[in-house]
């Protein structure tokens, strides 16, 4: 599977990043069509550590962890938990309106 990835995202944030946003973007964009996951004025994508990597097999848990870290430190990305038990643990990721302008902005932009 071949995956994309802005340019200009990998080198603000590195790699692994800018695939995480990429994915975690259209994800969200996805569920904002179908109206789906839409908590405290955000839309969410729900997805577990192991879920990403199942997804993003050349990614290690630890990989993910580091760049979704670094996003959520530079205000791209907020973590929630929407989930139906208390025994569900599997995050909840929604950008903040810097995020979404980032990315929106980020569509015009070059593809590597």
């Amino acid at each position: 599977m071949a995956e994309r990835f802005n340019s200009g995202m990998a080198e603000r944030f590195g790699i692994t990043a800018a695939l995480l946003l990429e994915h975690i973007w259209r994800e969200v964009k996805e569920n904002e069509f179908h109206h789906r996951h839409c908590y405290e004025g955000n839309t969410w994508m729900r997805c577990s550590r192991k879920a990403f990597t199942v997804h993003m097999p050349y990614l290690s848990r630890g990989m993910i962890t580091c760049g979704i870290g670094r996003l959520k430190k530079a205000g791209i990305l907020v973590q929630g938990e929407h989930n139906g038990s208390r025994f569900d643990r599997t995050a909840w990721y929604a950008f903040t309106e810097y995020g979404k302008k980032v990315m929106e902005g980020s569509e015009d932009g070059a593809h590597g």
